[in-house]
């Protein structure tokens, strides 16, 4: 079965593929043991560092500022490797956040090595970061903080780095079909705004004390167009990265066309999103932006006044691609608070001057939570839901098509309950059309209306669990949650094909599939059994007495078609089973089924 690639928008570094179908790879770890996410001890994830850092002794007081040494210190790994950060994983580091809160840390460390994500889940953690009541927050690029990465590195009060490390181009992107593409100019205006804000606030915040996070380098980060030199004044020391026009103000001439230390990146990979023509104006930008954070600008003022008073040291950027920074880079342009590469937990545990320190890293049971809601997986579960409902249904009481339908059908409901994607119409959606569909099954014979009505219950109750809660309802106004109902309703179509699909073999061939044949009772009379949907079609209604003979049309395995006179109608074996073409009499006329037993004449003979 082929799923569709669900298209969204990413904060995500240039060329990388975003790999969902890794997720089949961990179906290993079994969907039964979904059943015990809530109750998981916390072991560590697979990508955890190889250096796990142990409670111990301080090395020293420590090599970091004074305000960000700690004694108590959690490291709250966010390493997700080449997979993006998505609300599975946000809601992992806000966890962990609060625990670190609960036991009193005075230091926090995001260790980060990430390729991006979504942007409601980066600004969610962004946010967690900044209201934390651990106030000394510090991210350890550890190796690679890419566009999303980027942003929640800023969010913190301090940036270390291990050498090498990357730290940059955070413009956002669409993932469509395993492919980057640009986004229309309306879309990115409208998540440029909130980007360019975080990273206003996050400057802001950073420099209160003193200028020491230049904005015009961070603006860099999530745009391009930007085209920069270093200067530095001879008389104070301060550096400051310019534009063009500031370079004009300051030196009242040209800026040179030098090499620019930070190399042209792959904006061209975006679907050809390079070029400032094609971004919102960041001065419009920065005007929106400034309506949605407290702090108001703090770069030093540029005046002609200042002529002879500055030096250029070079040029920083061309303006072609969004910047990224490698280690030296950070360094240089004064974004770092470690002079040496950290690395090891040790190597932090001395910078820090720490007394203890713990990692938390996330739980197994938040990794299998990702992976069964990943969009193969929740596609198999459904295919596999349809089919032993359907194979419950014409043969009632083979007990494992029915509880292969009900693990795949609490494997589908529980992973979006604990991310917050089902609501309570959706819940009571899916229950009412589960009760419906067993009513079809145990006391109803044959497929009625209780049947397609619970079905349809059912289809838009799985629907619903797509959409996050956000207060839409049913008519979500937002890009992103058009198009999560828009993927939903295509997973759950091509899901449904696939399974009328497997319906149709099934009933053509299920005397002759090895596992479905010995379900059943069988004789040798039964040369493969009649077409199961034979037993779905619908009965001539015609009245039955008891006593009354007929033929059975289809095999009897439990429930299945009898001819009495000219009416076929749908009955139930009383006891056992009951091959095709054998003489039965009807036993009991009720409400809802007629049941019957096979003639036990020896001379009864084949119809």
């Amino acid at each position: 079965m082929m799923m569709p690639m669900r298209r969204r928008v990413w904060c995500q570094f240039d060329g990388l593929r975003v790999r969902r179908l890794v997720a089949l790879r961990r179906m290993a770890l079994g969907m039964v043991s979904l059943m015990l996410v809530v109750f998981s001890p916390g072991f560590s994830s697979p990508g955890a560092p190889r250096q796990p850092a142990e409670e111990g002794p301080s090395t020293g007081r420590g090599t970091a500022p004074s305000a960000s040494r700690a004694s108590d210190v959690v490291i709250i790994t966010l390493r997700t490797g080449d997979e993006p950060i998505g609300s599975i994983t946000a809601r992992s580091f806000i966890r962990r956040l609060r625990l670190a809160e609960r036991a009193g840390a005075d230091a926090f460390v995001v260790e980060i090595d990430t390729p991006g994500g979504e942007v409601g889940a980066i600004l969610d953690i962004c946010d967690a970061i900044k209201d934390s009541s651990i106030k000394n927050s510090i991210a350890w690029i550890n190796t690679k903080a890419y566009s999303g990465g980027a942003i929640i590195a800023l969010a913190c009060s301090k940036m270390i780095a291990n050498d090498p490390a990357t730290v940059g181009d955070a413009m956002p992107i669409a993932v469509s079909f395993g492919q980057l593409n640009a986004l229309p100019p309306e879309e990115r205006a409208k998540l440029m705004v909130p980007l360019v804000a975080e990273v206003w606030d996050s400057a802001g915040r950073h420099n209160l004390d003193s200028y020491t996070y230049d904005e015009n380098l961070l603006w860099g980060i999530v745009t391009t167009g930007l085209e920069l030199w270093y200067v530095e004044n001879t008389q104070t020391g301060q550096r400051l990265a310019v534009t063009e026009r500031e370079y004009r103000t300051l030196m009242g001439e040209a800026p040179p066309d030098l090499r620019p230390r930070l190399a042209p990146g792959s904006a061209s990979s975006r679907g050809g999103s390079s070029g400032l023509q094609q971004q919102p104006a960041l001065t419009e930008l920065r005007q929106e932006a400034s309506q949605q954070q407290e702090y108001t600008s703090d770069r030093p003022v540029i005046s002609q006044d200042q002529r002879g008073q500055w030096r250029l040291i070079e040029k920083i950027s061309d303006g072609s691609a969004p910047f990224v920074f490698k280690a030296d880079d950070l360094k240089h342009y004064g974004l770092l608070a470690n002079d040496a590469p950290i690395g090891t937990d040790e190597a932090l545990i001395s910078w820090l001057g720490a007394q203890h320190v713990k990692r938390l890293d996330p739980l197994w049971s938040e990794g299998l939570v990702q992976v069964m809601t990943s969009l193969p997986v929740r596609g198999i579960l459904m295919v596999l839901f349809l089919l032993g409902v359907f194979i419950e249904m014409v043969h009632p009481g083979l007990f494992v098509p029915g509880t292969v339908a009900s693990i795949a059908l609490f494997a589908l409901i529980l992973p979006p309950f604990l991310m917050g994607l089902a609501n309570w119409w959706e819940i009571l959606a899916i229950i009412g059309g589960i009760l419906l569909i067993l009513l079809e099954i145990f006391v109803i014979p044959g497929f009625g209306v209780p049947g397609v009505l619970g079905l349809l219950l059912l289809f838009f109750g799985l629907l619903g669990t797509f959409i996050p809660d956000q207060g839409s309802g049913l008519f979500p106004d937002s890009p992103e949650e058009r198009r999560d109902l828009l993927f939903g309703v295509m997973t759950l179509v091509i899901a449904t094909t696939t399974a009328l699909v497997g319906m149709w073999l099934i009933s053509r061939h299920f005397g002759t599939i090895p596992i479905l044949r010995r379900l059943v009772l069988s004789d040798d009379n039964d040369e493969g059994g009649a077409d199961m949907l034979t037993a779905m079609a619908p009965a001539v209604s015609a009245p039955v007495r008891v006593g009354q003979e007929g033929v059975s049309l289809t095999p009897l395995r439990p429930v299945g078609r009898a001819e009495f006179g000219e009416a076929a109608i749908d009955v139930k074996s009383e006891s056992g089973y009951i091959s095709a073409r054998r003489r039965v009499r009807v036993v009991e006329v009720g409400k809802f089924d007629v049941l019957v037993a096979e003639v036990e004449d020896q001379d009864q003979g084949e119809a």
